[in-house]
């Protein structure tokens, strides 16, 4: 579990940054948050491992610094274990902490051209050193693309889209995986492990989430909801609303919270628990959801 056990200690990294930071331990926030932003020595630019499209991958090293020779992007688990239940593919964009970040590695718009692909891409794998389990079966069955929503390495990649610029065609995926991948055909895509799946979904259709463990901020995606209410503490109520909302509207043309346009498409976890309303204003144009972007994430 090389790649997928350093990422994931590198967003622990993060996380515990915060927590210490909060606590006022801070040099130990101030190391922890530069360890975390070690997962650039697993990210090579010029991979491909048998994709034709964008290059760049994390993939395994060896103990001198180099690069594991043989890599394909399909094979599950990789070609000795480096890969916890997937690819290299899906973990592609096992960042949560630091998308901005990826998005400079990848350079120019070539992060929103690779998290496109990954939708698009045929739901190809090959057997790696993991073997034959039901999650290649489901991700060809019930999910799309390489987008393998039916297991938890990918639940954040959808929230990706935004931090590499491109949030209007994160919204518009967001909306397909809610309509596509919860409902009756489907139920769930894989399996229901801690909740996972119902959370996703319920703060998915809310139109928030949380895309960094211990982060004061909900991202904001797309809801599916015109109207939504929600207790938050004592006798105070926050009112989700999104008149007009439909399947034919998935992108976000504003968002404002108790009238206050919200900046950067994202919201602090403190000012949902005041109560009041979160408006939304969608559109079927995606050119207007990355106006209201642009305008705010300077403002």
């Amino acid at each position: 579990d090389q790649v997928a056990a350093t990422l994931n200690f590198m967003l622990c990294d993060y996380s515990i940054s915060l927590a210490a930071a909060k606590l006022g331990f801070d040099e130990d926030a101030k190391s922890l948050k530069n360890r975390s932003a070690n997962w650039r020595k697993l990210f090579d630019p010029t991979a491909t491992g048998g994709s034709h499209g964008v290059p760049g991958f994390f993939r395994p090293k060896m103990k001198n610094g180099s690069f594991q020779e043989s890599f394909d992007v399909f094979a599950w688990g990789g070609l000795d274990h480096e890969y916890t239940e997937a690819a290299p593919y899906q973990y592609r964009f096992y960042v949560p902490h630091d998308p901005e970040g990826l998005a400079q590695v990848y350079g120019g718009d070539n992060m929103c051209k690779a998290l496109d692909e990954m939708m698009t891409t045929a739901p190809t794998y090959h057997l790696g050193s993991w073997g034959m389990h039901h999650e290649q079966v489901e991700m060809v069955e019930f999910c799309f693309g390489q987008y393998e929503h039916n297991n938890q390495p990918v639940h954040h990649v959808l929230y990706m889209f935004k931090g590499a610029g491109c949030p209007a065609l994160g919204q518009k995926w967001l909306r397909y995986a809610q309509d596509n991948l919860y409902n009756d055909r489907v139920g769930y895509s894989g399996d229901e492990d801690n909740g996972e799946m119902s959370s996703w979904f319920v703060l998915s259709s809310l139109g928030l989430y949380q895309l960094v463990p211990g982060s004061e901020y909900y991202e904001i995606g797309s809801p599916t909801w015109e109207t939504a209410t929600l207790k938050v503490g004592g006798d105070k109520v926050l009112k989700i609303n999104a008149p007009g909302n439909s399947p034919a509207t998935p992108y976000v043309k504003s968002v404002s919270l108790n009238g206050t346009p919200l900046n950067g498409l994202r919201v602090k976890f403190a000012d949902l628990k005041q109560g009041g309303e979160l408006r939304f204003e969608m559109t079927a144009d995606p050119t207007e959801a990355e106006r209201f972007f642009q305008a705010r994430h300077s403002a």
